[in-house]
């Protein structure tokens, strides 16, 4: 969470949700158009998870992040974290250390 523009909590980011994040970049013109041309969020997040090959809750949780997420030196970031096998984001207990420091935490719901 980021308060007066400083991070209270870092985020902790999965290998999937950084993949997605990378695949959404990726494809970001296509992504802005598909956006533009759905009549409501889950048509959006259907459309964009048909062309992507992503299930529709990475797409929503990348969408949930702020745009800062597709700059340079956090795009490198996410590479590292998309790589790391599921098991070692998943074994972390705490905040992710290697997670980009301009991040927001995705938020759920179920």
């Amino acid at each position: 969470m980021t308060v007066n523009g400083e991070i209270t909590s870092p985020p902790e980011i999965d290998a999937g949700l950084a993949a997605a994040a990378l695949a959404v970049f990726a494809h970001r013109h296509e992504v802005v158009h598909l956006l533009y041309a759905a009549t409501d969020e889950p048509d959006a997040l259907a459309r964009i998870g048909a062309l992507l090959k992503v299930d529709e809750a990475a797409i929503a949780r990348v969408l949930d992040q702020p745009l800062r997420w597709m700059l340079p030196q956090f795009r490198t970031e996410l590479e590292t974290i998309a790589a790391a096998p599921a098991s070692m984001t998943a074994a972390r207990s705490g905040p992710a250390e290697s997670a980009p420091a301009g991040l927001e935490p995705a938020v759920t719901t179920n």
